[in-house]
């Protein structure tokens, strides 16, 4: 049996002495109550979208959910800190009083709440502050299941069977009366206090060895069914209401289809309206002649639901319904035979809405407490950079926040092309990235960007989003290779009809050669004519410009400059003669450590000269210097940048074996000893120091095959920055198509 328990002053006392110092119409204690338990008014809401008609409706905690009510408060809870905190809040002077503990439970229809602490649950009349009952489960084979007034209802397992048990005190003994009506051997599904005096009881029994499912009415005062009714398939997500006149539950043709099945309680006919898709968790509730109903789950839903809107529907006709709430999320039956909800409309925002009828005796719902939180989706922006480095690698990240999930989609479009970046964001995601590059894979251009982000309420609730700003993308310096002013390199090509065409290295080396799809890749022709070159460099800024530079040797051996101008090339400029002494010319690297880019070249005889950067367009380069000699054995020369991390810019040589020797910069124009780095090298026609495809901050070399780029002869080394070991295994390059017409040359 379960233990009397001493009453001690707890619950009950502080509730009594909290109640006595408001009875006076003072909103808050004039001396603190003896325990935990505190009271305060309830304040206006504060929120700007407020109307007039809501300034006197009292503000509760963010997340508040409604538990029950009866005639003079009702119970809520929220969360502080981790923790559940019970609340009940009086009508008459919005008097919200914090109960002690961290669980309660209500009993339908009444002032009462249970305090369930150890396995006893203490009963205390709030509208009194007197502790009405007790019951001590521990030791014992009760499962709680429902409070009803005064009463425990149980359950308890007697050979192998559970059955239903009516718990009350008698001069603090507990009397246990055992439900009479359901069959031996029922099946409990379900029970539903929806008022506090009828028990709603769902079984299945066992007819011929099938199972009928039913529902019953327990009158709770004398433990006995009083009415059955013959049900379709339920279970434990059945709600139901009880009232004078009807009974109302949920049927399940499977785990995801709901049927409104309403009883008249006086022929016993009972009218089914199919809902469709329900969900885990929904309510029912009965307000006059008017059937309620709806999911619980649309705050964390991920697509629309027409059962979101707490929906009522006349019982007289039922073609005939009214939207209540746009969302709801719990519910309790009044003690006037209406409810409160938690939930919210869109024009109102969340709280805890009363449902009753109004004076056409149509059901309305009535703003009760306000949390302050809108209904509508709402995204607060967190963060957005105002300028992001494109050059030096960087991304750009935004941040919000949501009120509830959303399918987000957020968009940064370049002011001067109409380019755009789109970022896909997952239904729950809080933040976006902007990768450097457009929708179709290519480098995003430098310059003034701005952003929009779209936000649509998975849950079909509210109207979409929009939020939008500015941002700006730059080069902190200028980029060797980068033809299209995103600081990023480019990959240049020459066909055998003169033809030089810009292809994006990011798209064509790694977005679509590793990991996307060919076909998509972009060009841009930035020549023609220029088969009357027999030699082509992209040496980087060469010039006084920020951008990168073209140099090309013509057959009678003068030296010309194309100058960048950011998305094309200048006309050219003549600035040497004589170089058709030189078998090969490279540049990219700044051999002297001064910042600019230098020019090697080696003669028939072998030596290598260094012509010194100077950075003027006019007389981009010194005089030349013997640097070395022994270069003949040498029939490809490149341009690195700076691979090693040493004080100057580095270079590549070629043998006739297939050798790759590299050669560290020492800052002031010479190198230091030779270093062999790979073999089998003679395959390739071209190696290419690009800059840095894959945005780590290392160069990183493109290589061509013999065959002129077709298939996989397209490869990129990548950087590793430790001079021991400068690159990575081959990455091949699908390519498909060929990048220009007959042999072409890559620069």
């Amino acid at each position: 049996m379960l233990h009397a328990r001493t009453p001690r002053f707890g619950l009950a006392a502080a509730v009594a002495a909290v109640l006595a110092v408001t009875a006076t119409g003072l909103t808050t204690p004039a001396v603190a109550a003896p325990s935990d338990i505190h009271a305060t008014a309830a304040t206006a809401p504060a929120t700007a979208s407020a109307t007039a008609e809501q300034q006197d409706v009292p503000t509760v905690p963010a997340g508040t959910s409604v538990s029950t009510n009866g005639p003079t408060g009702f119970l809520t809870f929220h969360t502080e800190n981790g923790a559940s905190v019970y609340t009940w809040t009086r009508y008459k002077d919005g008097v919200r009083t914090t109960l002690p503990g961290t669980r309660y439970a209500g009993s339908v229809g009444t002032d009462i709440v249970v305090r369930i602490e150890n396995g006893t649950y203490t009963y205390t009349d709030m509208s009194t502050g007197t502790e009405v009952a007790s019951f001590d489960t521990n030791g014992t084979a009760y499962t709680p299941l429902r409070y009803m007034g005064t009463t425990f209802v149980a359950a308890k397992t007697v050979d192998n069977v559970r059955e239903l048990h009516l718990l009350t005190k008698e001069q603090a003994a507990t009397v246990d009366r055992p439900v009479t009506g359901i069959p031996s051997g029922a099946v409990l599904v379900r029970t539903e206090n929806s008022d506090p005096n009828t028990l709603v009881v769902h079984y299945r029994v066992k007819v011929d060895g099938v199972y009928d499912n039913r529902v019953a009415l327990v009158d709770i005062a004398t433990a006995a069914v009083t009415e059955t009714y013959d049900s379709l398939e339920t279970n434990a997500s059945s709600a139901s209401a009880v009232s004078a006149t009807h009974l109302a539950w949920l049927e399940w043709s499977d785990t995801n289809r709901a049927t409104l099945a309403v009883a008249r309680r006086d022929t016993k006919e009972i009218t089914r309206t199919p809902l469709g898709a329900g969900a885990a968790v929904m309510t029912v509730k009965l307000v006059g002649d008017w059937v309620a109903y709806a999911r619980l789950d649309a705050a964390t839903a991920e697509s629309p639901s027409p059962l979101f809107s707490l929906t009522a529907r006349s019982l007289s006709d039922p073609q005939r319904t009214v939207k209540l709430l746009d969302e709801v999320s719990g519910s309790s039956t009044s003690a006037d035979g209406g409810a409160l909800a938690t939930g919210g409309t869109i024009e109102q925002g969340k709280g805890i809405y009363r449902i009753g009828l109004g004076a056409d005796g149509v059901p309305a719902a009535t703003m009760l407490a306000s949390t302050g939180v809108p209904t509508a989706l709402d995204v607060k922006i967190r963060w957005v950079p105002p300028t992001v480095n494109f050059g030096g690698g960087a991304d750009a990240a935004a941040m919000w926040d949501l009120s509830r999930k959303a399918k987000v989609s957020f968009v940064w479009t370049h002011n001067a092309t109409g380019k755009t970046y789109t970022s896909e964001v997952p239904l729950w995601g809080t933040s976006a990235f902007f990768y450097a590059m457009l929708d179709d894979k290519t480098s995003a251009p430098l310059g003034d960007y701005t952003w929009k982000l779209t936000a649509e309420p998975s849950n079909g609730i509210g109207p979409s989003v929009e939020r939008t700003g500015t941002m700006k993308a730059f080069s902190a310096k200028p980029t060797p290779h980068d033809f299209s002013d995103s600081g990023a390199p480019d990959l240049l090509v020459r066909d055998s009809t003169g033809q030089v065409v810009n292809y994006d290295a990011r798209q064509t080396l790694y977005e679509t050669g590793q990991h996307g799809d060919p076909s998509k890749r972009s060009t841009v022709v930035m020549g023609t004519g220029w088969q009357i070159y027999d030699r082509v460099l992209a040496p980087g800024n060469f010039d006084a410009s920020p951008q990168a530079d073209v140099l090309t040797r013509d057959r009678d051996g003068r030296l010309w400059l194309h100058s960048g101008t950011g998305t094309a090339l200048a006309p050219r400029k003549q600035i040497g003669t004589g170089w058709g002494i030189y078998r090969h010319i490279t540049g990219g690297s700044d051999l002297t450590g001064d910042g600019r880019i230098d020019l090697l070249a080696t003669d028939n005889a072998g030596a290598l000269w260094l012509y010194k950067g100077t950075g003027n367009t006019n007389a981009p380069y010194e005089a030349r210097k013997k640097v070395g000699t022994g270069w003949g054995i040498y029939n490809r020369i490149t341009g690195t940048g700076n691979i090693a991390g040493g004080p100057g810019g580095d270079l590549v040589a070629r043998d006739s074996a297939g050798v790759l020797w590299l050669y560290l910069g020492k800052g002031d124009g010479t190198f230091a000893p030779r270093i062999k780095i790979g073999s089998g090298w003679d395959q390739y026609i071209d190696i290419v120091g690009v800059g840095d495809t894959d945005r780590d901050g290392r160069p990183d070399l493109v290589v061509q095959g013999i065959s002129g780029g077709a298939l996989d002869t397209l490869a990129v080394y990548r950087g590793t920055g430790d001079w021991r070991w400068p690159f990575k295994a081959r990455l091949n390059v699908y390519n498909p198509d060929p990048l220009g017409t007959g042999s072409v040359t890559l620069f």
